[in-house]
Parts: structure tokens; sequence; C-alpha cells
């Protein structure tokens, strides 16, 4: 019965990688906004992995292996080569190394993640979770081109990139999805009713509602850090950083 159920979460973690896959065809096909939504479909199906895993007990370090590979293509190589071939490719040597920073954070963070955590239950995300910064950027190009059918708002690319890069390595905590039960806290039933209700508002303005959202998240991770900074003055000393 177990080996029906482990399954359940691979299935899930197979069309991640299979949707980081037609994403990166589509890229090569100058198809910017299908490649876009297929990033963010793979970061939904990356949620229904992580809750399936927890619904079936099935956590494995297989699971966490496989997953972390599923992640490099979806939200790492996928989002690096959108961002060459949509914007980036015109700046040659430098174009290339600002695409590949969310593949190389990526794959730093995702590392560093396996060796703090390995199939452990999180209660929060220590750095921006790579599938975030992946959907900022095919959310970002979404938008653009819902409103102007181009990349017109380039003046805040190369910071968002760098930014939201540098955020997978920090050590800005973030939270984890919540658990499906309203018996499980207090926290946990907000953060579901929240969670319904942007899933609403995505329902009806998704080209627009995405991007707005999803920069709301990180951006809210990082002065809830600042604060915490401020209240204990401990918390901003320089440690390591992987």
């Amino acid at each position: 019965m177990r080996n029906t159920k482990i399954l359940i979460p691979n299935l899930f973690t197979t069309l991640n990688i299979f949707c980081g896959f037609l994403s990166i065809i589509h890229t090569g096909d100058d198809k910017f906004v299908l490649a876009s939504w297929l990033i963010i479909l793979a970061g939904i199906l990356d949620v229904f992995d992580g809750q399936a895993a927890r619904l079936t007990k099935t956590n494995s370090d297989f699971g966490v292996e496989f997953d972390s590979l599923a992640d490099v293509i979806s939200f790492g190589v996928a989002p690096s080569y959108l961002l060459y071939k949509v914007y980036f490719y015109q700046f040659n040597i430098i174009g290339i190394i600002l695409s590949f920073l969310p593949l190389m954070c990526g794959g730093i963070r995702l590392a560093r993640f396996n060796i703090l955590f390995g199939g452990q239950e999180k209660t929060k995300f220590v750095g921006l979770p790579v599938p975030g910064a992946a959907v900022s950027f095919a959310s970002f190009i979404i938008f653009n081109y819902h409103f102007m059918n181009e990349l017109y708002l380039t003046r805040i690319l190369i910071p968002q990139l760098v930014l939201v890069s540098m955020l997978m390595l920090s050590k800005v905590e973030y939270m984890v999805s919540p658990k499906l039960s309203f018996r499980h806290s207090r926290k946990n039933s907000v953060v579901i009713i929240l969670l319904i209700l942007s899933i609403v508002v995505l329902m009806f303005f998704p080209q627009k509602a995405f991007y707005p959202m999803i920069m709301l998240y990180i951006l809210l991770g990082v002065l809830r850090y600042l604060f915490m900074i401020l209240k204990n003055p401990d918390n901003g000393k320089a440690g390591d950083l992987i």
C-alpha cells in the first residue's frame, strides 16, 4: 500500500518537471507568455507534491532528491533561459551572467535546504523558496504582456532579478504552505482563509493579480525580517550565507 501511495507525490513531481521542460521548449519558440504560465503551473504542482507527501505520510530521501531535481529544471533552468530570451540576450556576456543568477542562487538554495532539513517537516523557509522566485519572474512577464504586449517595465527587471536572487540565499524567513485543516491552529486557519481569498482573486484576474501578489509575499518577508532586526539587533549579525 505504501508503494502505491508514494507514487502520488512523485507523479506531481514528474508533472512539475514536464511543465519545466515544456516551458523551455516554448521559450525557444519565443512563446514567452505560454512559457511563463507553464512555470507557474509547475509551481502549483510543486505545492500539490508537498501536500500529497504530507497527507499520505510518504516523505522519503528519494522524494526529496527528486523534488530538488524538478525544482532545478522548472524554477532554475526554465526561468533563467526565459529571462535571457525575453530581454537579457541583448547584453551579451553581461546578459548571460544576469540570466544565470536565478539558476545559480536557486541551486545553492536547494542544496542548503536539503542539508538543513532533508525529509523533515518544515515550519518555515529560510530564504525565499525557489518556486516563489521563479513565479515572480514568470508573472512579471505575463503582467507586462497582458497590458502592453511587450516587456515595458524593463527598468525594474534588473533590480528585481538581483533582489529575488539574493533573497534565495538570505536568512529572511517565509511561511510554508498551511496544513489543510482549520483545527491545527488559529494562525494556520487565518493563512488558509487568506490563501482561499488569494485563489479567488487569481481565478478572476490571473494576468493582473499574480505579479502584485507574489511581490507582496516577497516584500512582506523582507519587511518582517527588518522588523525583527530592529526588535532584536542580534538577529541581524552577520553569519554564514549558506
